[in-house]
């Protein structure tokens, strides 16, 4: 919990907020004027919220594009339109969809380990950012 600096606690917890712009901001700033590398720690963080917002961008074509595709066959159509609207659409807690909502909740999860200083872990994206960008 030492290891790391309250500066990248909040530099890592904005790039989670901010699905890693913040991060990567940081990481040109510290790669420009200081021309050292970040801590294991704020490294791991800032490409976790990276990766994060990549997958989140490839997930959500993909999902436009099976809707796109579905919503013209008969039932089917029907029954996508409806999964569609109840997970994307349809408001749970305030103006928050049910997608939404758990993103949300994942989101929070991730930045309160970064918070109290810890490598957050989720599963299949913390196993790929701890096998490729290592420090």
């Amino acid at each position: 919990m030492g290891k790391s600096s309250l500066w990248e606690r909040f530099v890592v917890i904005t790039s989670y907020y901010t699905f890693g712009l913040t991060g990567l901001i940081w990481l040109v700033v510290s790669y420009l004027l200081f021309k050292s590398p970040l801590s294991g720690f704020c490294s791991y963080h800032i490409y976790q919220s990276i990766f994060i917002s990549i997958l989140l961008a490839v997930f959500t074509m993909l999902v436009d594009m099976i809707f796109n595709l579905t919503v013209k066959i008969p039932f089917i159509g029907d029954f996508i339109g409806l999964i569609n609207t109840y997970l994307f659409n349809l408001p749970i807690f305030y103006t928050f969809s049910l997608f939404h909502l758990i993103l949300f909740v994942i989101i929070s999860y991730l930045s309160l380990g970064a918070l109290l200083g810890k490598f957050s872990y989720f599963p299949f994206i913390s196993d790929v950012i701890k096998s490729n960008f290592r420090n």
